[in-house]
C-alpha cells in the first residue's frame, strides 16, 4: 500500500501542490520594439488574432526558453491549490502589460517500489521539475494561451520523493498560466504535501468546495452558504478586485476567525466600493495552511438609479450627472465632469492616470485615447494648469496608432471594436494636429488623418456588409460606441459622420429588440459570465435607460457620457421595440456572420443565433437568451462548458460561450438545441442556469423544468434527464444533462392562470428524442404533431442587415 494522504491512480489529475507567492517583473519594458504588417482584411472573427508571436513574446522565448534555473532561490510554498472540478492548476490572470510571472511548487510523491513512472504534463508556459534536487523534466514552449503536452517518465525511489516545481510564463492580456499532470502507470502512488496535515487540507478543501454566495450582494454585504459547516480554528481574509478596465485598486480585507459549525456567512464590503462586478478572492487559514477560492460577485446599489425624465435630452443630462458623481474611473467620467463644468477632487487624478495608461500604450489604452481626444476638443485649456494640457499633447503625439509604427507592447488590434478605436484615434488626432510631427509614426498629422480615413472606410465596409460579429454584445457595443460617437460629432469628413450616424442607429435598433424591461438582454457575439449574471450592471442596460427610459443608470462609462454629450437621437421607432406594453413582436436580422432571431413579449424575450458554426468549437457566443421582465435575474440560458469550474478565465469558461456549438433553431417562441460532443472532449454534459429564487413558481419533472414570473412563463425540456447542482457555487442556479448526443427545447408564453395551466399540459404532453446517428433530434408537438430540427423553416432572406420586424396582437 502506497504512503502518502492521498492516492493517485491511473488517469488522475495530480492537483494537490504547495505553491509560492508570485513573483513577476515587467518584461522589456525599455525595447524599442518593432513595426508590424498593416494590412488585415477586417472580415472579423470570434477569437481570432495574429498568426505570429508578438515581438515581447518573440524575445522572452529567446532569453528565457533555454536558461537555467536554479532551484535553491525556490520561493517559499505556504498555500495549497485548489481546483475544483477541473484536473488543471491554474494561475491565469490579465495584465495591461507585458509581465514575467513565476510560480514554485511542491509536492511528495510515495512508491511502492524505485521504478519509472509516467506522466503527461500540459502547461501554458514553461515548467521544470525536479525530484531531489534533479533536474528531471524541462517543457518550456511558451506558446500563449495553447496548452501543450509532453510525456515525460519520472524515476522515483521507493518511498517519499520530493518534487520541487518552477512555472514560468509572459503575460500578454488575458493570459492562461497552467499547470496538467494526468498520471498514466498503473501502479497506485501516494501523494502528500511536505510538512502538511492532509487532514486539514482535507478540511480547507471540503469547506471551500461547499461554499456558494448568492449572486447579487446588496447592502455592501456578501452572503455565502455552505453545504459543509465551518471547522474549527479557521480564520478568512479576503482581496476584491475589480473587472472592468477602470483604476480600482485591489483592497484587502480581513473577517477574523468563522464560529465552528457556521454555515452561513455574512461579510461586510467597504462602504466606498460602488456598484459593479468584482472577483473576490477568499483565502482560509488554519495553523500555518492557507487555501484561496475565487468567486465573482455583483455588488449592487444601495437604490437603484432610476430614470425620471420624460425626455432624451433630460436622462441624458441625469446620466451625466450619475457618472460625474459616481462613474467608475474612466476616462470618460472626467469627460462627463468636464462637460457639466463640474470639477471634483478626482479630475486630476482621473487625468494623470489616463495619460499614464496611454503614455504607456497598456492594452486597452484605446478605449481612453478617443476620450481625451474627445476632452481636448471641447475642453482644452479648461479647469488644468497649461503644463498639463502640453503633456496632454505630447501624449497624444507620442501614441502608437497602428502596428505599422514601432512598439513593444501587447495591445491588441485585432478585433472590430480595438480597430475602429485605434482608426478613430488615428483620425482624429491627425485632424487636430495636422502640422505636428506623430513620434511612433514619425509622420505629420496630415499623414495620419488620411492613413486613418482610408483604414476607417476598409472597416465600414466590411461591418456594413458583414454586420458585427460581437452583435448585441453588452460588454462591446458600448466600446463600438467608443468610436462611432466620437467620429459622428467630431470627424471632418460628412461622408464618416454620416456612416457612424447610420451604424449607430442599427445597433441602436438592435439593441431595442432585446432590451427587456432594464436589461440589455438577447443572444450575444460576444459575452463574460459577469455581464450574464448581471445585466442591469452592464453599459449596454444603461444606454437603453438613457435612449428609452424604463431603466436605470449604473457606473458603468466606457462610452455612454459620449452619447449623452453628443446630439444624437435614436430612431423613434426604437423606442417602440424597447417598451413594447402588449402583443408580440417577432424580428429577424444578421449580423457578424450569425443569423438572429427574436421572440418578445412585455413579460418576456426569447432571442438565438440560428445554425451558427454548428458543431465548431466556440469562443464566447451567446446562443440562446430567455429574459423575463419580473426581475433582472430572472434569466435562462443552455450552453456546453468550456472548463468545469465557474468563473475560470477560458474563452468559453462555464456560463459564458459555449466548448462544442449546437445546432440551433428558433420559430416565435419556441428554440430547439442540438448538441453533438466528440468522445474526446472532457465534459460530456450542457447545463442549463435556472436561478430558482428569481421565479415566482417552479415545476420540475425528470426530463423537464416550467417556471412563471408574473403574467410570463416558459418551459424548458430536455431529451436527457435534469440533475440539480444541490453543492458549491452553482447549487439552486444548475441543471445539468448527461450525453454527448443531447437535444433542449425552450418555449415561453404569457398570460393568466388559466393560459399558464394550459401552457403546463401542453408541455407536459411534449416528447423530445434525439437519433445520435443521424444527429438528428424529433419533438412530438400536441399542435405541430412530429417535428424534427430540419423541419425548422430556414432563417428569412434579410437585406443589409435591418431587422425585419412583424408585430401582433398591437391596438392600432
Amino acid at each position: 500500500m502506497s504512503q502518502g494522504d492521498w492516492q493517485l491512480s491511473q488517469g488522475d489529475a495530480l492537483t494537490r501542490f504547495l505553491f509560492s507567492e508570485a513573483k513577476e517583473a515587467r518584461f522589456a519594458e525599455f525595447y524599442t520594439g518593432e513595426a508590424g504588417d498593416p494590412t488585415i482584411d477586417y472580415h472579423f472573427r470570434n477569437g481570432s488574432g495574429p498568426q505570429e508571436d508578438a515581438f515581447c513574446r518573440r524575445v522572452f522565448r529567446q532569453t528565457h526558453a533555454l536558461r537555467v534555473v536554479d532551484p535553491a532561490q525556490a520561493l517559499p510554498c505556504h498555500e495549497v491549490t485548489f481546483t475544483g472540478e477541473n484536473d488543471t492548476v491554474s494561475f491565469s490572470d490579465f495584465r495591461h502589460l507585458p509581465f514575467h510571472l513565476q510560480r514554485w511548487l511542491t509536492v511528495d510523491l510515495f512508491a511502492p517500489y524505485s521504478g519509472e513512472f509516467r506522466f503527461r504534463i500540459g502547461t501554458c508556459g514553461g515548467v521544470r521539475l525536479w525530484i531531489e534536487s534533479e533536474l528531471a523534466a524541462c517543457f518550456t514552449p511558451f506558446t500563449r494561451n495553447a496548452m501543450q503536452y509532453v510525456e515525460v517518465t519520472l524515476g522515483l525511489k521507493a518511498g517519499k520523493n520530493s518534487l520541487l516545481i518552477h512555472l514560468d510564463e509572459l503575460f500578454e492580456r488575458d493570459t492562461i498560466f497552467a499547470l496538467q499532470m494526468i498520471y498514466l502507470s498503473d501502479t497506485v502512488l501516494g501523494v502528500a504535501l511536505p510538512g502538511k496535515s492532509g487532514a486539514i487540507v482535507d478540511t480547507l478543501s471540503q469547506f471551500a468546495r461547499g461554499l456558494r454566495p448568492e449572486l447579487a450582494a446588496y447592502n455592501h454585504t456578501v452572503r455565502l452558504h455552505s453545504n459543509v459547516p465551518a471547522p474549527e480554528g479557521i480564520r478568512l481574509r479576503a482581496q476584491i478586485r475589480g473587472m472592468g478596465n477602470d483604476n480600482f485598486t485591489p483592497q484587502t480585507l480581513d473577517f477574523g476567525a468563522l464560529n465552528a459549525k457556521q454555515s452561513e456567512l455574512t461579510l461586510p464590503l467597504p462602504h466606498d466600493i460602488g456598484e459593479a462586478h468584482y472577483q473576490l478572492r477568499l483565502t482560509l487559514q488554519c495553523d500555518d495552511l492557507a487555501l484561496t477560492r475565487q468567486m465573482g460577485i455583483n455588488v449592487m446599489p444601495d437604490a437603484p438609479a432610476l430614470t425620471r425624465a420624460n425626455t432624451l435630452n433630460g436622462r441624458k443630462q441625469e446620466a451625466l450627472r450619475y457618472i460625474a458623481e459616481n462613474g467608475m474611473d474612466r476616462t470618460s467620467r472626467l469627460l462627463a465632469m468636464m462637460h457639466l463644468r463640474e470639477y471634483g477632487p478626482q479630475c486630476e487624478s482621473l487625468l494623470n492616470s489616463t495619460l499614464k495608461r496611454i503614455s504607456a500604450r497598456e492594452d486597452c489604452s484605446d478605449f481612453s485615447l478617443v476620450p481625451l481626444l474627445w476632452i481636448w476638443r471641447y475642453h482644452q485649456g479648461e479647469y488644468f494648469p497649461a503644463p498639463l494640457w502640453r503633456r496632454v499633447k505630447s501624449t497624444l503625439l507620442g501614441y502608437r496608432y497602428w502596428i505599422d509604427e514601432p512598439g513593444c507592447d501587447v495591445m491588441w488590434f485585432w478585433s472590430e471594436n480595438h480597430a475602429l478605436c485605434f482608426h478613430t484615434a488615428q483620425y482624429l488626432a491627425g485632424q487636430f494636429f495636422p502640422n505636428e510631427r506623430f513620434i511612433a509614426s514619425g509622420r505629420s498629422g496630415r499623414e495620419q488623418q488620411s492613413i486613418a480615413e482610408a483604414r476607417l472606410m476598409q472597416w465600414f465596409d466590411a461591418i456594413e456588409v458583414h454586420g458585427f460579429v460581437e452583435w448585441n454584445s453588452a460588454p462591446y457595443y458600448p466600446v463600438d460606441y467608443i468610436g462611432l460617437f466620437a467620429l459622428y460629432q467630431m470627424a471632418d469628413s460628412q461622408q464618416i459622420r454620416t456612416r457612424a450616424g447610420q451604424l449607430i442607429d442599427r445597433l441602436m435598433l438592435q439593441s431595442a429588440l432585446h432590451y427587456q424591461s432594464g436589461v440589455a438582454a438577447g443572444t450575444m457575439g460576444r459575452v463574460y459570465e459577469k455581464e450574464l449574471l448581471a445585466g442591469m450592471l452592464t453599459e449596454l442596460s444603461a444606454y437603453g435607460a438613457v435612449a428609452w427610459g424604463n431603466g436605470g443608470y449604473n457606473r458603468k462609462c466606457a462610452s455612454l457620457p459620449l452619447f449623452c454629450a453628443s446630439d444624437y437621437v435614436p430612431p423613434s421607432v426604437s423606442t417602440e421595440y424597447a417598451t413594447m406594453t402588449e402583443g408580440e413582436l417577432s424580428a429577424w436580422y444578421t449580423c457578424g456572420g450569425g443569423n438572429i432571431c427574436v421572440w418578445k413579449a412585455p413579460g418576456v424575450s426569447l432571442s438565438s443565433c440560428v445554425d451558427h458554426h454548428t458543431g465548431e468549437p466556440g469562443h464566447q457566443q451567446h446562443l440562446v437568451d430567455l429574459q423575463f421582465a419580473s426581475r433582472f435575474d430572472a434569466k435562462i440560458w443552455i450552453n456546453h462548458p468550456g472548463e468545469a469550474e465557474p468563473g475560470g478565465e477560458k474563452r468559453p469558461s462555464f456560463w459564458a460561450g459555449n466548448g462544442v456549438m449546437p445546432r440551433v433553431t428558433q420559430v416565435e417562441n419556441c428554440a430547439l438545441m442540438l448538441w453533438h460532443i466528440e468522445p474526446e472532449n472532457a465534459l460530456p454534459w450542457t447545463h442549463i442556469h435556472l436561478p430558482i429564487d428569481a421565479f415566482e413558481q417552479l415545476i420540475a419533472t425528470t426530463h423537464a423544468r416550467i417556471v412563471r414570473a408574473g403574467q410570463a412563463f416558459a418551459a424548458v425540456l430536455c431529451s436527457a434527464p435534469l440533475h440539480t447542482i444541490e453543492q458549491g457555487l452553482t447549487a439552486g442556479t444548475e441543471c445539468r444533462a448527461f450525453g454527448r448526443d443531447v437535444a433542449w427545447y425552450l418555449e415561453a408564453g404569457y398570460g393568466d392562470d388559466a393560459a399558464f395551466a394550459d401552457f403546463c399540459t401542453a408541455i407536459a404532453a411534449l416528447e423530445l428524442h434525439v437519433d445520435a446517428a443521424t444527429q438528428t433530434a424529433t419533438l412530438r408537438h400536441p399542435q405541430r404533431g412530429e417535428v424534427r430540427l430540419t423541419d425548422f423553416p430556414p432563417f428569412p432572406p434579410l437585406n443589409g442587415g435591418e431587422p425585419r420586424v412583424v408585430r401582433k396582437g398591437v391596438t392600432a
